[in-house]
């Protein structure tokens, strides 16, 4: 038998679960599918990373470089995300470099 205590009950959790369906809807991807996003190219990242560290700061340089080795490391592995992201690392510490070299 349903009473209205029960009713009421049921009343506020369909209104809390509908307040809550545009936060769910907005929640960012699962963690697995970003693993999919983009194929990394370790031979040609690492290649575009060295030609700009020949240009860049010295100091930057070697730690873009540092980065660049673990990351072929990576691809070796088999971690191709992981390593797009050491990779991308590297393209910052030398566009910080750059810019610490332009404020000189």
């Amino acid at each position: 038998m349903i009473t209205s205590f029960n009713l009421d009950r049921i009343t506020l959790v369909g209104l809390a679960m509908a307040g809550l369906l545009p936060f769910l809807a907005l929640s960012p991807a699962p963690a697995h599918a970003a693993s999919r996003a983009v194929p990394v190219d370790c031979a040609a990242d690492a290649a575009a990373v060295r030609g700009q560290a020949e240009s860049a700061d010295p100091k930057a340089a070697a730690r873009a470089l540092k980065a660049v080795r673990i990351a072929e490391k990576i691809c070796a592995e088999g971690g191709s995300f992981e390593a797009g992201k050491k990779f991308a690392q590297a393209r910052a510490q030398l566009d910080a470099g750059v810019q610490l070299a332009a404020r000189r």
